[in-house]
């Protein structure tokens, strides 16, 4: 799976009655298009994924994977309890995702081996290849990642810790492993503030929140830097 550009995180607009407001998600998406977004992550972070149910994760995924038509790739959250990640792999491969970003379960921390056994248990739910969401309350070590890169279905490393000394650990670690097709991500807040320094240990890839909001100034900064 290649990313080339802003990865681009849509907002989950919703109604005055309360639903997933469906027609202004896709025109939202539609209208980021022509800045050439690197994949589209509908029901991750920016779209709160951790206050959509099951049938909201489903109404998302399907609008933007309608609405992107193969153009880039469709990233769709699972995360949270297991039995609500695991029902979210499945509904987001139904919905024509094309990948999933693993987000950790919220407010909840664990022993890497319970990370591990987590991200794999939600490989496992689809025949989507994952992306592996490193968090706060998350942390992944690099001989973790190297276990989880021994998985051919766990494609990509997204860091939203900061640590860049860990995160240099991990990359290395993993690119020792030989996998040539594992991407690396920077998913900082206002990822552009630290993008120089990311891209100095080859994680060239990198979320954009800006891009949501602005596309064609996030697009400006991916063009120049």
């Amino acid at each position: 799976m290649k990313f080339d550009g802003v990865l681009f995180f849509p907002v989950t607009p919703f109604t005055p009655e309360g639903g997933v407001d469906v027609e202004l998600l896709k025109e939202h998406i539609g209208s980021r298009l022509p800045f050439g977004p690197g994949g589209v992550f509908p029901a991750c972070g920016t779209g709160e994924f951790h206050a959509l149910s099951i049938d909201e994760v489903r109404t998302v995924v399907t609008a933007a994977a309608e609405v992107v038509a193969g153009k880039v790739p469709v990233v769709a959250g699972a995360g949270g309890p297991l039995g609500h990640a695991l029902a979210c792999a499945r509904i987001a491969e139904e919905a024509g995702a094309d990948a999933l970003l693993v987000l950790p379960p919220y407010l909840v921390t664990g022993p890497t081996d319970g990370l591990v056994a987590y991200i794999e248990a939600v490989a496992d739910a689809s025949s989507l290849p994952v992306i592996v969401y490193h968090r706060g309350n998350a942390k992944f070590t690099a001989a973790s990642m190297v276990r989880l890169a021994a998985n051919p279905k766990v494609v990509g490393f997204k860091d939203g810790l900061g640590d860049v000394g860990l995160a240099q650990e991990i990359v290395s670690a993993v690119r020792a492993t030989g996998r040539e097709d594992f991407a690396f991500f920077n998913g900082l807040l206002t990822a552009e503030l630290t993008q120089g320094a990311y891209r100095g240990l080859g994680i060239p890839l990198y979320s954009s929140a800006a891009f949501a909001m602005a596309p064609e100034i996030a697009k400006a900064y991916y063009d120049a830097y």
